[in-house]
């Protein structure tokens, strides 16, 4: 019978004992062997054997836990699949809890009285619902990892939909919305990037990039299947089918990632901590960068969250007509994807701020081509493509800039900060848009939008310029 590898040989004492010399000479410095075969200090070794002693215990206690000593080149194949269960989960979680108003807010109005401002009132309690908790929950991702809390999510999440299901009024309906914004902030948000971000290490803007490329076929997948359910089923039934699906389609893959353990904070001098752990921005930089980041993703959010949405509205207003308008802005999708997919595929070769920093210096122009001939259908043609594909690009950089400044340690709690001022920008985008539109009309609604992206791309020219300090 052969004996186990590494193990000393079946003869006599003095033979072991030449065995373990030689085991010692090969191992200067590091591990010498008792008889039992544990570890002990080499002649020079002593503090390092106790280490790795220390580190082969704690590889035990975190079976399981994201291995992240894989090359990235490894990490791919490795955690592939969870992957593309994770992406579906975000399709699923934007395209029932985000989309699914614009196809119901009509049933919502003839069968329980709401108004559209209401019916989007849900959305914006959403929004205020993840800044409030993103700051506490972006801690506890740091230090527990992202299982629990997106799976919980997806639980609160199909609770809050069920609920939404049973409402009877205004009031039912919004509170509803509290509880889905909890489910929201918890499974979706920044949480699938911060989960990306554990098991990836530096691929992570290539994945987050390809993530937010598939996310972007929710609308296209929920729309049509949102009112397919409502129209055959009623909208309560068509509700409480997306609730199912988050507890028989979402839970068991978020419960499938693996659990994880945070990393002992290092000195940033030692050999084991890496440029992706500690980031590019100096102890004495973070907080003007992290203002200086705020405001310029808070200000593009502004426009990015509140445009769109009257876009349609805009193209008529200017004389443009109602079908052909629609034919238009149906082009954003398509010109938002290919721009994230160019970003997934190629943004890594070029830092991710300048990446932002022209996706920014895009957005104003855009708004300032169609101001100038409102009316022109080539003109809108070339807003839209040129403002979606800007936007794409920039909501990928508001997911992956974070982490190349600031780092991977801290990463959820940096992302939760950041949310704070991100989420309330946007929750008041489609009220301050709409005030816009009633105010000023198109070309004025495009001049006030080119100026607050413009406030956004100074605030990034001056964070590069620190950056290169």
């Amino acid at each position: 019978m052969s004996r186990p590898l590494g193990s000393p040989p079946q003869h006599s004492a003095r033979r072991k004992a030449q065995w373990r010399k030689e085991v010692d000479r090969s191992l200067p410095g590091s591990l010498a062997f008792d008889a039992c075969g544990g570890c002990v200090p080499g002649p020079a070794g002593k503090a390092r054997s106790a280490l790795i002693c220390r580190e082969s215990k704690n590889r035990g206690a975190r079976a399981g836990a994201p291995d992240t000593s894989l090359p990235a080149s490894r990490r791919l194949p490795e955690y592939g699949l969870l992957l593309a269960g994770l992406a579906l989960t975000r399709v699923i979680g934007w395209g029932s809890i985000y989309y699914s108003p614009s196809v119901l807010a009509g049933h919502l109005e003839r069968d329980i009285g709401l108004g559209p401002a209401t019916v989007f009132g849900g959305i914006t309690i959403l929004l205020v619902i993840g800044a409030v908790i993103s700051p506490m929950l972006g801690r506890h991702l740091d230090r527990r990892g992202t299982r629990l809390a997106m799976a919980l999510g997806a639980v609160i999440s199909a609770l809050g939909l069920g609920l939404l299901a049973l409402a009877q009024g205004p009031v039912s309906y919004l509170s509803t919305w509290s509880v889905i914004g909890i489910g929201h902030a918890m499974q979706l948000a920044n949480t699938g990037n911060v989960t990306v971000a554990q098991l990836m290490g530096e691929r992570t803007r290539r994945m987050i990039g390809l993530m937010m490329l598939v996310t972007g076929l929710a609308s296209s997948i929920f729309w049509p299947l949102t009112a397919w359910l409502s129209a055959d089923y009623g909208w309560r039934i068509c509700v409480l089918i997306f609730a199912a699906i988050q507890l028989v389609i979402v839970l068991p893959i978020h419960l499938s990632i693996p659990a994880y353990r945070a990393k002992p904070l290092a000195d940033p001098g030692a050999s084991t901590v890496t440029a992706g752990d500690q980031g590019r921005v100096p102890p004495g930089e973070r907080r003007p960068i992290f203002w200086l980041l705020a405001l310029s993703f808070s200000a593009s959010g502004l426009v990015s969250w509140g445009l769109p949405l009257h876009i349609i509205g805009l193209m008529q207003g200017a004389g443009i007509a109602a079908a052909t308008a629609v034919t238009i802005a149906s082009l954003s999708g398509a010109a938002t994807m290919l721009a994230r997919a160019v970003d997934a595929v190629a943004g890594e070769r070029l830092p991710v701020e300048r990446v932002a920093l022209a996706g920014l210096a895009l957005g104003p122009a855009a708004c300032l081509l169609m101001s100038v001939a409102p009316g022109s259908s080539v003109f809108a043609i070339a807003f839209v493509i040129v403002f979606s594909a800007a936007m794409g690009v920039i909501s990928v950089a508001r997911a992956t800039l974070p982490l190349a400044l600031f780092g991977r340690q801290g990463f959820g709690a940096m992302l939760g900060r950041l949310t704070v001022p991100q989420n309330l920008t946007f929750a008041a985008a489609p009220l301050l848009f709409a005030l816009l539109v009633e105010r000023l009309g198109a070309s004025g609604t495009l001049m006030v939008s080119a100026a607050i992206q413009c406030i956004a791309l100074f605030a990034m020219i001056v964070l590069v310029r620190r950056l290169r300090r």
